[in-house]
């Protein structure tokens, strides 16, 4: 008899342990389930970082094997053409596309659970400027295969899709600017010159806050194609306004060409999050509210020049996607506080519901509103950090075509070596993409 008494509280206390065991099990899986997007960017771009690319591609194929979420499309997409499959980059960005599509129509499933839960359980769709880019990496990979009509379509799509966001839409600079060079190198002058005026009011009304300011290359693009077409006092405006009075166009000539040097150098900023107490007037008590942030400092790019036939040129930034990301952050975040408070309101509620239910009913929902309150810190973690570019006339003829890497200190840390065939009359591209010089590897000789 004493033996069964002994037993009994013993079998209790194992339960009690299950129990707790159980719970904090629970806790882990929610934890890991609603783990930052940031710590798996960051895991994904080391292979960047050190110059081997397919390392980060081998870890972003291994996500979403049903290719069904728009965030690991856009990744595996960028890291396909970083590792020169083209053809590759295009099929899952057309993915990525197609998601997005679909997204236009979200469900009230997903934001309920957003606002019930967090914002991650909504579908990523991405920023206005994301989604453009998209169609702007699509179009290089059409030029890189060769397929300039490809490139087009694309562009005329990104069109589509800015005249879809309202009155004002948002433009994009860089994006008009290469529908421009495409259109140019189409032959089609009219419509690259009505790229060229968009590019540059985006760059002039938008500069210095989103965007850089106006590159002077894109300035005389625009004379050298109101020169063309005759369209003098509009040029004479423009050439008072860029305060370029001694500029003079080059006349076209089946002798020379034009190389078109696109650089995508450095990383995007990855979000973090943060979280801070709000007084709630409704529930007259402190909640917990968690927002995303760009902790780090914008970062010192490597500066590129260019090297042809022993002459340098140096590049000009057309698109500042780090600036782009905290512009974007820094607008988007009075509506994702509202939506945060909104939601701390919500699960406060249904956790002081719990607890007049039971103290282990409260306890958990403590525990899940805890854990559950995590900041959205999703964003196309592939992109460069600045997109850089330079047209050069050439000769006819094939060149050889070096993008010297500089440190901070203007030493050579990296060459990236291309040849070149120059057509007449024609654009020849060559788009790289540089976050750190590829390591030499040793060989070991074996006995």
């Amino acid at each position: 008899m004493l033996i069964d008494q002994t037993i009994v509280p013993n079998k209790n206390i194992c339960q009690k342990l299950c129990v707790r065991a159980g719970l904090v099990l629970s806790v882990c899986l929610l934890l890991q389930a609603c783990a930052s997007y940031g710590s798996h960017a960051t895991t994904m771009r080391d292979g960047l970082l050190q110059g081997r690319p397919e390392l980060s591609l081998a870890i972003a194929e291994l996500e979403d094997p049903d290719q069904t979420e728009v965030l690991s499309s856009l990744d595996k997409g960028m890291l396909r053409r970083i590792n020169n499959d083209y053809v590759g980059s295009n099929q899952i960005f057309e993915v990525a596309k197609q998601e997005i599509e679909k997204l236009y129509g979200v469900s009230i499933t997903e934001n309920l659970a957003a606002v019930t839960i967090n914002e991650t359980l909504r579908g990523y769709e991405g920023d206005y400027y994301e989604q453009l880019l998209l169609h702007a990496y699509m179009a290089m990979n059409y030029i890189q295969l060769g397929q300039v009509d490809g490139a087009r379509v694309e562009m005329l799509q990104a069109n589509v899709k800015m005249m879809e966001w309202g009155d004002e839409p948002e433009e994009d600079a860089f994006s008009r600017y290469l529908e421009g060079l495409i259109f140019e190198h189409l032959g089609e002058q009219d419509s690259a010159l009505i790229s060229y005026r968009k590019a540059y009011i985006v760059y002039k009304e938008k500069g210095g806050e989103q965007y850089p300011v106006a590159p002077l290359g894109l300035k005389k693009d625009l004379l050298r194609l109101l020169a063309a077409q005759r369209l003098w006092g509009e040029y004479k405006s423009y050439k008072k306004e860029f305060n370029m009075a001694k500029y003079k166009p080059v006349k076209t000539s089946k002798k020379f060409g034009e190389l078109v040097v696109i650089l995508n150098n450095g990383l995007a900023p990855i979000k973090s999050e943060t979280a801070i107490p709000i007084f709630s007037t409704e529930v007259q008590q402190n909640l917990r509210v968690a927002f995303p942030i760009y902790r780090q400092a914008k970062k010192r790019l490597y500066t590129p020049k260019i090297s042809v036939n022993s002459k340098r040129y140096s590049m000009e930034t057309v698109e500042d996607i780090d600036a782009l990301a905290r512009y974007s952050l820094a607008q988007a975040m009075p509506g994702i506080m509202l939506r945060a408070t909104a939601r701390a309101i919500v699960k406060y509620n249904a956790q002081h519901s719990a607890q007049e239910s039971s103290a282990l009913a409260g306890f958990l929902m403590t525990i899940t509103n805890l854990v559950t309150e995590r900041a959205d810190t999703r964003s196309w973690a592939t992109l460069p950090q600045a997109i850089e570019l330079k047209r050069i006339r050439l000769p006819v003829g094939e060149h050889e075509v070096q993008i010297q890497m500089h440190n901070a200190t203007g030493q050579l840390v990296d060459v990236i070596h291309e040849n070149v065939v120059i057509k007449p009359r024609q654009s020849s591209f060559v788009i790289k993409h540089w976050n750190a010089p590829v390591p030499k590897l040793t060989q070991v000789a074996t006995q």
